[in-house]
């Protein structure tokens, strides 16, 4: 099917000719289970919003402010403002394909929620799933608006929550050593300090230092586990036929169930976790020096992208720019939207990453050793163990629940419900 000025990394087909891609009546894609879903997306967006905020107003009240405070503000700003635009050139393409999409009311909506771009694509999906019943297309138009959300969400993720938790575990984590200590261990009374010291009772990390760090690394972990979930149901839905053979109808659709989708959302909230401590303790260490360490990753993931996508029609430009930006996304998560074996590329990615994260705790030991700091020692294996749980937890997600394992029993314990013919094991997913 002929794409026009499409973005490589988004499945995205033109209404108009969705109808020619399917063939008889599907199943619901409008489900109570992605209605669940998508108040989960909801409230973790409008969260992410508060905690920002918040964080940023307690940045701006400290007596004594940490570096480069401003960065909290340029990276709250910028993402939603470029996810916006993206938004826009979405709105653009669709108004091409159908004359008359939503009209002049149509632009003035994603202009004026700009900065709200996803709750745009949130809103226009849920409405095309509560039509699904009297036209089945508005199904796949449901999952077409929830792959648009779920790159909007990616543009805010890696160009803001991932900066943003960076510098909080800088600020937070290996700038208090002294106060985690404390936390950990309990007082060490001082030579001058006798029984009668008093300590704070309240303790020198609160439960809000550590929520925030937590829930932003959560909502990155959600954000990119909803993209692959979504992309891998619209790919199915669009090559219908390739998957006539298995036994049920979710697998032909491509579902997931809850215990592969915690799975996932697992396996990325762990690796994630070791990308952002792998930064914080360089910028920590080592200041500008992490640009450079993002910088070389970011272009070696973009020349790795524009490779992949050489063949794909589109104009080169738009290529070339969506590739700059899926560089930056594959600093904290690999998507796939390609098709095809996935195997190498994962060994390959795994393999950058675990070199990205040996030279960030040698730059650590380099710059700590001797220091007599908290963290000294326990940072680099910290970082190393964090890094293998998520990557071990991905292969468990592709030893018992990839729709391309074979069954474990005799009821089908697979996550996708498929089975060891799956067309999967042709064209890895996810």
């Amino acid at each position: 099917m002929p794409l026009r000025d499409h973005d490589s990394y988004v499945t995205h087909h033109p209404k108009s000719s969705r109808s020619s891609s399917s063939s008889g009546r599907m199943a619901p894609q409008f489900t109570w289970l992605e209605v669940l879903w998508l108040g989960v997306v909801m409230v973790s967006y409008l969260m992410g919003y508060a905690v920002q905020i918040s964080i940023i107003a307690e940045r701006y009240s400290l007596e004594e402010p940490p570096t480069n405070r401003g960065l909290y503000i340029v990276f709250f700003l910028l993402p939603h403002l470029l996810a916006g635009l993206k938004n826009l050139q979405y709105h653009h393409r669709e108004s091409m394909e159908e004359e008359g999409e939503d009209g002049a009311i149509g632009w003035l909506i994603h202009v004026f929620f700009l900065p709200f771009s996803p709750l745009i694509r949130l809103v226009r999906g849920v409405r095309f799933g509560m039509r699904e019943k009297e036209n089945w297309e508005d199904g796949i138009r449901f999952l077409d608006e929830m792959v648009t959300l779920g790159v909007l969400r990616l543009f805010e993720v890696f160009l803001g929550d991932g900066p943003t938790l960076c510098l909080l575990a800088r600020d937070d984590v290996w700038g208090r050593s002294g106060d985690w200590q404390v936390q950990i261990n309990g007082p060490q009374l001082g030579p001058g300090c006798g029984p009668m010291c008093q300590v704070d009772e309240a303790g020198p990390i609160d439960f809000w230092t550590v929520f925030r760090m937590l829930f932003l690394l959560s909502k990155m972990a959600q954000c990119i586990t909803f993209y692959l979930i979504m992309v891998k149901r619209l790919q199915r839905l669009q090559h219908p036929h390739q998957y006539t053979h298995l036994r049920e109808g979710n697998a032909k659709q491509g579902r997931t169930n809850i215990f592969a989708t915690l799975i996932l959302y697992a396996a990325h909230f762990f690796f994630i976790g070791s990308r952002i401590m792998g930064y914080s303790m360089v910028s920590a260490t080592w200041g500008p020096w992490v640009y450079l360490i993002i910088g070389g990753h970011w272009l070696l993931n973009t020349g790795w992208h524009l490779i992949t996508v050489v063949n794909s029609k589109g104009l080169t430009a738009a290529r070339s720019m969506s590739s700059l930006v899926m560089g930056g996304v594959w600093l904290i998560a690999l998507t796939n939207e390609q098709g095809g074996r996935q195997l190498g590329r994962f060994i390959l990615y795994y393999s950058l990453a675990f070199a990205e994260s040996a030279i960030c705790g040698f730059m650590w030991n380099a710059a700590m050793s001797g220091s007599g700091d908290f963290f000294a020692v326990k940072a680099p294996w910290a970082l190393l163990t964090v890094f293998m749980i998520g990557i071990l937890a991905h292969m468990i997600y592709y030893a018992i629940c990839h729709p391309g394992s074979p069954s474990i029993s005799s009821r089908g314990f697979l996550c996708c419900s498929g089975n060891r013919w799956d067309p999967i094991d042709e064209e890895d997913g996810m």
